[in-house]
C-alpha cells in the first residue's frame, strides 16, 4: 500500500511539475510578444512635441503615437531624418503663428554657424523658456556673423527686416515697424543675449497687432 501511495505521490508530482512549466514557458511567450508588439511604438503624451523631445526618445525607437499633442514640423523632420514613423491618427500639426493654448511660443530660427553644438544650445535653451522653432512661425530670426550681407538679402527678397545689435532695440524697431526677419549680429550678442533676444522676439505682439499699434 506505501509503495502504492508513494507511485502515486510520484506521478503527481512529475504532473504539477509539467504543467507550471507549461503555465510558465507560456507565460514567457506572452511577455515576449508583448514587449515586442509595444518596444517599437513609444507614445508621447506631451501636448507640444518638438525637436527636444525628439532627441531624448529612447534608443531603439522606430515608431511613436502621439497621445492627441501638436508635432511641430521641425520633429516631423527629426523623426523623419532618424526613420521614426508617427503612427497615430490622432495627430495634429496644426500651430499658431503665435502662441498657441499651452502658452507655447513659435519662431523660425536660421543661423549660418558651422557649429551644430551652439546652434543645438540655442534651440533647447529657447525651448526650455517655452519658444520652439517653427518654420511656419511669423518672425524669422537668423543669427549669422554677416549682418550687413544678411540683412540685404532678406530685404531684397521682401522681407520687413531689421537688425540687432543689442536687445533694447528688439521693443524700439518693434514700435516703429512690423518686422517679420531679425538679423541677430553675433559679433554683438553672445549665446545668452541669442537666447534672449530669439524669445523676446517670439513673444512679441502678432504682427496685426503691431501694425494696428503703430498707425
Amino acid at each position: 500500500m506505501a509503495s502504492h501511495a508513494t507511485h502515486h505521490a510520484a506521478l503527481a508530482n512529475v504532473d504539477i511539475a509539467s504543467i507550471v512549466e507549461k503555465v510558465m514557458r507560456r507565460l514567457q511567450e506572452q511577455s515576449h510578444t508583448e514587449t515586442k508588439s509595444t518596444s517599437d511604438a513609444h507614445v508621447i503624451t506631451d501636448r507640444v512635441i518638438s525637436v527636444e523631445t525628439i532627441e531624448h526618445l529612447p534608443a531603439g525607437v522606430r515608431s511613436i503615437e502621439v497621445a492627441g499633442g501638436i508635432i511641430t514640423p521641425a520633429a516631423k523632420d527629426e523623426l523623419k531624418s532618424r526613420g521614426i514613423t508617427l503612427a497615430s491618427s490622432t495627430i495634429s500639426t496644426s500651430i499658431e503663428t503665435g502662441a498657441t493654448s499651452t502658452g507655447k511660443r513659435f519662431v523660425h530660427l536660421q543661423t549660418d554657424l558651422t557649429s551644430r553644438d551652439i546652434r543645438d544650445a540655442w534651440v533647447r535653451q529657447l525651448n526650455s523658456r517655452g519658444v520652439d522653432h517653427c518654420p511656419r512661425a511669423q518672425r524669422t530670426v537668423i543669427a549669422t556673423k554677416h549682418p550687413a550681407k544678411t540683412l540685404l538679402a532678406q530685404i531684397q527678397s521682401g522681407a520687413q527686416t531689421v537688425l540687432i545689435t543689442r536687445l533694447s532695440d528688439i521693443q524700439r524697431f518693434a514700435s516703429e515697424v512690423s518686422a517679420d526677419t531679425f538679423v541677430l549680429d553675433m559679433e554683438r550678442l553672445n549665446l545668452i543675449e541669442l537666447v534672449n533676444a530669439a524669445g523676446s522676439i517670439a513673444r512679441l505682439p502678432k504682427r496685426s497687432q503691431t501694425v494696428e499699434a503703430t498707425r
